[in-house]
């Protein structure tokens, strides 16, 4: 059992940034914004956002299994992803549909 999980918040808040970062790169805002409306007319476009979601689920279960986060590390890496993706510009009711995504995605 890790105790001292704070010596990992810099990996933690490396690794949430970079995978919001990737996020922002292949999702816009208003495509993201779009997609949890359901308003999302383009099925291309559609299953494009779908991929990059269950992506970034995919590499927070890796990262969390891999460094054995417990509560906490979980914790702040759903909020360094969210306040990321806040910084560059998306909605906050979006950035909260998809952490409660995630957290659900990864127990």
């Amino acid at each position: 059992m890790n105790l001292f999980f704070w010596k990992k918040t810099k990996a933690i808040d490396a690794f949430a940034r970079a995978v919001a970062d990737d996020f922002y790169s292949h999702v816009q805002p208003d495509a993201a914004r779009a997609f949890f409306e359901g308003e999302l007319k383009k099925v291309k476009k559609h299953h494009q956002v779908e991929r990059q979601v269950s992506g970034a689920i995919a590499e927070f279960r890796r990262f969390t299994q891999a460094n054995s986060l417990g509560i906490y590390g979980k914790a702040r890496l759903q909020q360094t992803f969210d306040e990321r993706l806040r910084e560059l510009g998306y909605e906050p009711a979006v950035t909260k549909r998809l952490v409660e995504i995630m957290l659900l995605a990864n127990p």
